[in-house]
């Protein structure tokens, strides 16, 4: 059967996500590694289908006070959109076609080429190009409706989909909130440093238990290595591993004024 565009978002859409749309896959291929990535994982791609998964504003909106809330969320998000995703390959494979997801999250490759900060796929770039949204200050999607607060999901299909008209509209105000509002001082006009964001925003994730270990190794006796092991940061890691969640800072999302809702009060 032929799939076209519009059967394809009307599907997505029934799943009760509001953000779709189709990239073509050549002007996604920036690098030689996203070229092999695709070669290898759907040969003869076409296209992605991409979008974006709502984040709640009232939930971002309790950080940083509290970030378990949007630590919670976060994990709910990648679930659902990632059973989404599931759906529309499936959708796909029925009518001949293959549908690769693209991972949103983890797993990514582990090397020292890319430090696990790189996808199979750059997702904010397939859904500029898909019309979704423009790339901010803070390097995330901006999008008109909800700004930064989306999740992106996508799909690599060797069905010929048409493209989703690109959207060139800057959504970024350059108000500099974003700049203003990063604790760890990685955001600025010429976008986001993840060597200063990671260790900031990522508290217990790889790059602080490498720091852990190391630290375990300088220790001066057995008594201070099994302190240290039985302290409360321990604690902290053994919480991030068993949830899948690490991230710590959602204040690049949180302080976008794009698409903010007011909130009366009780």
């Amino acid at each position: 059967m032929q799939l076209n565009t519009p059967d394809i978002i009307s599907f997505v859409k029934s799943e009760g996500i509001e953000l779709v749309g189709v990239a073509p896959i050549k002007p996604l291929l920036t690098d030689e590694r996203y070229k092999k990535n695709v070669e290898r994982i759907c040969p003869n791609a076409k296209c992605v289908i991409v979008f974006g998964n709502i984040f709640p504003q009232s939930i971002l909106d309790a950080c940083p006070e509290n970030a378990r809330p949007a630590r919670y969320s976060l994990e709910t998000l990648y679930s659902e959109g990632a059973e989404i995703c599931l759906k529309i390959s499936r959708v796909l494979e029925k009518n001949g076609y293959r549908g690769v997801i693209i991972p949103a999250y983890l797993p990514v490759e582990m090397s020292y080429q890319t430090f696990g900060l790189k996808g199979d796929l750059n997702l904010k770039l397939v859904a500029a190009e898909a019309g979704l949204g423009s790339r901010g200050r803070n390097d995330l999607l901006i999008t008109p409706n909800y700004g930064p607060r989306v999740r992106l999901f996508g799909v690599i299909t060797d069905a010929d989909l048409k493209p989703t008209p690109k959207n060139d509209k800057d959504y970024c105000t350059d108000c500099r909130m974003c700049i203003e509002a990063c604790p760890a001082e990685a955001l600025s006009e010429t976008g986001c440093n993840p060597r200063l964001c990671s260790p900031y925003s990522m508290k217990y994730g790889l790059p602080r238990i490498l720091q852990f270990i190391s630290e375990l190794e300088k220790g001066e006796s057995t008594k201070k290595i099994f302190k240290k092991l039985q302290g409360m940061e321990m604690w902290n890691f053994w919480q991030a591993l068993s949830q899948g969640s690490y991230y710590e800072c959602f204040m690049c999302i949180q302080s976008c004024p794009v698409g903010k809702i007011k909130f009366g009060k009780a």
